[in-house]
């Protein structure tokens, strides 16, 4: 009886210690879908294709960071000039098969290394995400090596709108 109860026990811990968090679940949901969309020929594609499909997974603050370099791209008739690239892939080519590795370094961030792929080499991006009790997670900031994603983007962002003014 002993023998088996020590063995329940034992599948309890190991299932509990390698159980993901909600946060790399949330992550990893977010890349499988990225990869589900971007492995879709260009040809096929629907027409209503929207390239910005994983904004949904960031919070307002960020949301708002990408509403402006949208908003400053339609009123100057250019494209982005902040965020001109695809920050789950950290470039503006991505290949889908590239090898992808996850890692939580701390309890609310997520780091994706992105392999090497045809002309680009290793990256990485990190993901601060905060999920509510009710399992609604949201990514807060994301980390460009050290530099905060909201950071770097709003200086960009502010100094377009300076050169405007002047």
């Amino acid at each position: 009886m002993k023998k088996l109860l020590f063995a329940v026990f034992g599948l309890c811990i190991s299932s509990c210690v390698f159980a993901e968090s909600p946060q790399m679940q949330y992550i990893k949901r977010m890349y499988k879908e990225s990869v589900k969309l971007e492995s879709v020929p260009l040809d096929r594609r629907k027409t209503n294709y929207d390239y910005d499909y994983y904004l949904k997974y960031f919070d307002s603050n960020i949301r708002k960071i990408y509403e402006r370099d949208s908003g400053y791209k339609n009123s100057t008739e250019t494209a982005r000039i902040c965020i001109y690239y695809n920050v789950l892939w950290q470039g503006k080519d991505l290949d889908p098969k590239a090898k992808l590795t996850f890692i939580q370094p701390s309890a609310d961030q997520v780091k994706v290394t992105i392999g090497a792929t045809k002309g680009l080499e290793n990256r990485s991006v990190t993901y601060q995400v905060k999920c509510q009790k009710d399992g609604n997670c949201k990514i807060t900031e994301i980390f460009e090596g050290e530099k905060p994603f909201t950071d770097e983007m709003s200086r960009c962002l502010n100094r377009l709108l300076r050169i405007e003014i002047t």
